[in-house]
Order: C-alpha cells, then structure tokens, then sequence
C-alpha cells in the first residue's frame, strides 16, 4: 500500500482516483493478531500525510477485541461499537476544502458521526472541486441536538448520546419482558427446527431452549416516533459444554405499550443479537437453525436424545424458577407457567408432547386484576408435535395491589400427524 501510493504521487500521468484498502486479520481473544500490522500500519501513516493532494480516511470496523470486558461490562460494550475514525488532511488538501470545511471536520469531533456522512463527504469529492468542496456530510456541521433517534443504529450497538436512554431497576417486573424476548427467540428456534425437519432433518434436536441465567444491563429510552418504551437488556445463559467460555450472553430490545384501560402492553421483539463468539457451535448446531440462536453440546445432544422431551422441558429453569403445568389434553399436551416473585411476573407456555398429533389452541381471560400482559387476549396458538410454543408473559399492574388471572385454554382444531 505504501509504495502504490508513493507510485501515484511521483507518477506525471497519474489522475484523481479512489483507492480503498480493507485490513482484515482474524479475530482472537487476546487482541494479539491486530498487532501484526501496527508497524505497517504506522508506516503507511507517515507516507499518506506527506502526500499533498491525498485525503484519507482510516477508519475501524469495530472497537475493543472480542474479549470478556466487551462482552460483559457496559463500558467495553460502548468501546466495541464505536470505532476509531481518522482524517489525514495535508495543508493543501485543506486549502482546496476551504474554512467552512475544515471548520465544520474540527466541529464534528464533537458530534454522532456515522458511515453515511462518510459516503455523502466521498460523493462530494468525486468531482473536481471548484473553489471549495460542497458543503455535505463531515463537511458541513452535524446538528449539535443528533441523537442516536435520527439515525440507523445496528444492535446491539450502545449510544453514546447522553441521555439517549438511561439505566433502570433489574426488578421482577422486568422479569416479563425476559420472559417475552426469549419465548419469541426460543419460537424461532422452534420454527427453524421444524422447518429443516420437513426438508429431510435428522429429527434430532441439539440447539437447545434458551434458559437465562440472570439478566444485566437493563435499560429505558422512548421512542421518538409514538413514545412508547423500549427496553433493552443482556441475557445471561450457560454456555455448551464444549467451549471454554462459561456463559453466553444475548442482547435484545423489546417495545411495549402501556394505554389507559387496556390488559395489554402490545409487545415486541425489536431486535436481538449474540454478544458473545457462537462460531463454535457449528460444530454441533442443528441444520437451518441460526447460529446466533443455538447453544449446544455434541456429547449432550447423544444423552438428552435418549430421554423423553417432557422430561427435558419439566427440568428447565428460567431463572432459577422450575414451570408448573396442567393438562390440556390427555397428559401431553400441556399449559405451563413460571411465578416470579410470588407472581410480580409470570411467564407461559403451551407444551405438546403428543407424537402424532397437532393442535389448534385457543387461549381467553376468565379472570385479570391488576395484571399487564404481553399480548392482548384471546389469542390463537398452533402447536405441532413434540414441540413447545410461547403463549404469554405478564407483570403486576401497581406492584402494591393484589392481583389476579385466570385463563381457560379451548382445543379448536386437533389432526394426526401423517406418517411417511
């Protein structure tokens, strides 16, 4: 890279050009790779700041390495997605930008910088400047009020805005928002799972339900466009057996919506993203099933696939809370639900363990006092065979007041499964 850019500049017949070089070295935990090309990288530095007529941008892709202090502390998530960006701009360089230009370049350090200022800054400079450049992107000063509500912002990316949202209690009222996020992300696995089944699936199931270990991070913000809240949080789990990190963590962002004499707090999943390397697991993933959802173990897949499924979900934990289920229909299709906090928060879940057989349920309220649930109810759930189905979370109204529910669960459609 050095001795091209050198070549150009000496060159007599050389013409404007854009010239991008992508550095790419593996990722490692330790961070030692990247340090492969410091030299080189410092070399080519002091080579571009000597050329008169260049402008360069060096720019990282991320921040800190993907090492536990990104992954479990808040601030090392803020260094992780917000990438260094340099602009080497010699002195003649500065004078065809022109003041306004360099003004606004030294203005802007201070302001949400994003990819799509550097494209529209690159667009401006794709034709010969007449007396300065025009006045677009980095070029011109980025409103001082930005915030992270007037661009697009990637997840699990943390904004830098102060007080674009704010931390709030991990408390069990928060618990049903958990509970909502993972029933949605255990729904897709459920779905991807089957739907690899139906393409020719060994019917063994590795990819394992998501079951939290405890929740971090929790934070509030509004959203600008109805004012609803949104709230974000690390999810911790256990890890596969196989990997020598202890626990995985997910970051989701559920919306919800709390309206003056409604049960329902409407809401949903906006976003979720893995924190933590899952590369591994492809080792033992189920095929069609995401990566960025699956944890699991190639010894314990073999064991758990001699055990019955029901003895399986029984046993899972959410939070440490086991589930308390009643029968539907014939001992195999069941209603589950996990009380959290003497009930403050609750989870449920439709379970079928029928072999053969699919099922159309219909969930309604008897009874609700004081209680905000996920969904407005009734509702309609489908349940294929040996499969679980996420119904429902709910939390405490006023967390003070006794509270109450009662739901009556309706078969309204059941079929066989057809044999091959």
């Amino acid at each position: 890279m050095k001795e091209t850019v050198s070549a150009i500049e000496k060159s007599k017949y050389a013409k404007p050009s854009l010239s991008y070089m992508a550095l790419n070295v593996g990722h490692d935990h330790a961070g030692r790779r990247i340090q492969t090309l410091d030299d080189n990288l410092a070399d080519i530095v002091a080579e571009i700041a000597h050329q008169n007529n260049t402008l360069t941008f060096l720019l990282a892709d991320h921040g800190n390495t993907y090492v536990e202090y990104t992954s479990s502390i808040l601030e090392g998530s803020f260094e992780m997605y917000h990438p260094s960006l340099f602009v080497i701009i010699p002195n003649n360089v500065a004078r065809l930008l022109g003041d306004k230009a360099m003004h606004a370049l030294k203005v802007n350090q201070r302001r949400l910088v994003t990819a799509f200022d550097l494209h529209d800054s690159l667009m401006a400079l794709a034709r010969p400047l007449a007396n300065e450049v025009k006045h677009v992107g980095i070029f011109t000063p980025i409103p001082s009020e930005r915030t992270c509500n007037d661009i697009e912002l990637k997840v699990p990316n943390r904004c830098v805005c102060e007080g674009w949202d704010s931390p709030t209690s991990n408390d069990s009222l928060k618990i049903a928002i958990a509970e909502f996020a993972v029933g949605k992300m255990n729904d897709m696995i459920e779905d991807q799972f089957d739907k690899a089944q139906k393409r020719g699936g060994s019917g063994i199931k590795s990819c394992q339900r998501i079951q939290p270990l405890r929740l971090e991070n929790v934070r509030e913000r509004n959203s600008k466009s109805d004012g609803s809240l949104i709230t974000s949080m690390n999810i911790v789990v256990k890890a596969g057996e196989d990997l020598k990190q202890v626990e995985d963590i997910f970051y989701v962002e559920v919306k919800s919506q709390e309206l003056p004499n409604e049960n329902s707090l409407e809401m949903k999943l906006l976003n979720f993203d893995r924190i933590t390397l899952y590369g591994r697991y492809k080792t033992c993933a189920d095929k069609g099933v995401s990566l960025k959802l699956c944890i699991c173990s190639r010894k314990k897949a073999l064991s758990e696939a001699r055990q019955s499924s029901f003895a399986l979900y029984e046993s899972s934990r959410f939070l440490g809370i086991s589930l308390r289920c009643v029968s539907v229909w014939r001992s195999c299709l069941l209603l589950c639900k996990r009380n959290h906090d003497e009930g403050k928060s609750f989870g449920m879940e439709i379970a079928n363990f029928c072999s053969d057989r699919f099922f159309k349920v219909r969930i309604a309220l008897k009874t609700v006092k004081n209680i905000k649930l996920s969904r407005s109810c009734p509702f309609k759930i489908y349940v294929p065979p040996n499969s679980v189905r996420f119904a429902m979370s709910g939390r405490k109204h006023i967390e003070y007041w006794d509270s109450d529910i009662v739901t009556s669960t309706k078969i309204l459609r059941t079929y066989k499964k057809k044999l091959k």
